[in-house]
């Protein structure tokens, strides 16, 4: 089989996947904004390197009291921070940064629920493994992205890099049709990765239920959620899983239908 075929079908594979299971999410905001995601690839990621970045940072100044028991400044234990991009470096130092803190948290994960917070508050281990979930999180869909961006024929040929803060900038304010030479050329499924990646971003996931298409049903619910339940969040989850169900059953009927055209066009079939 030729690397062509293999891609192919690999392709096929995951395109499969997708249609053969349906995720919901419910998660909690810290805020609300009106404004709709841009619909440049390139805007989706730099929004999200420039989220990602901000956790880091934030969680840097919580977890502050690392540097006592490293002996080291504070930017050693959640990697240094050089890039202000949103290209394949960028999100490599994103990688990095998430790995090293997350490992550097667990390592001194006992201390930490003797000592407390800036804040004056106690660490607790339910928070203590929140974070660091967010901050694996933060390394798997950096390497996605990273992966993502590495396949060949995803960057266009002579553009700028956007690994510099300076890029984003002059991208913002192009006229659409000299943007678009400078935008990623994505399939769907890569565009749906990134989509959810900047969707869900930072937030704490509280509900999350999995669907495949042989019936197997999981939801997964938070520690702390589980602990203190809100029934309008249960029921609107539940509300959402319904209609998702919905759509996705229609969905796949359309994708079983135009499949059975195409097979028998192919065999002479009217």
């Amino acid at each position: 089989m030729s690397i062509f075929d293999t891609k192919v079908k690999d392709k096929i594979s995951t395109t499969l996947f997708d249609l053969t299971h349906l995720e919901i999410n419910t998660i909690i905001k810290d805020e609300m904004s009106a404004s709709k995601a841009p619909s440049s690839p390139r805007l989706l990621l730099h929004n999200l390197a420039v989220k990602y970045d901000l956790k880091l940072k934030s969680l840097g100044d919580i977890y502050s009291e690392l540097e006592t028991f490293e002996g080291h400044g504070k930017i050693l234990f959640k990697g240094e921070s050089k890039m202000e991009g949103s290209g394949i470096k960028s999100y490599l130092e994103l990688r990095d940064r998430a790995r090293i803190f997350h490992e550097n948290i667990r390592k001194h994960e006992i201390k930490l629920t003797l000592r407390k917070k800036p804040d004056g508050t106690q660490f607790t281990k339910e928070e203590i493994d929140a974070d660091i979930k967010m901050l694996q999180r933060i390394e798997a869909i950096s390497n996605d992205v990273r992966n993502i961006l590495s396949v060949k024929g995803v960057l266009p040929e002579n553009v700028p890099d956007f690994d510099e803060k300076e890029t984003i900038a002059r991208f913002r304010v192009m006229p659409e049709h000299e943007a678009e030479k400078q935008d990623l050329n994505l399939d769907l499924r890569q565009l749906m990765v990134i989509k959810k990646a900047h969707d869900i971003g930072t937030e704490r996931v509280v509900l999350q239920t999995i669907i495949g298409i042989d019936g197997d049903v999981t939801t997964r619910i938070s520690q702390s959620f589980a602990k203190q339940p809100v029934n309008f969040i249960n029921e609107m989850h539940h509300d959402a899983t319904v209609i998702s169900v919905r759509f996705w059953e229609n969905l796949v009927n359309v994708v079983v239908k135009l499949g059975e055209s195409i097979f028998n066009r192919l065999n002479g079939k009217t």
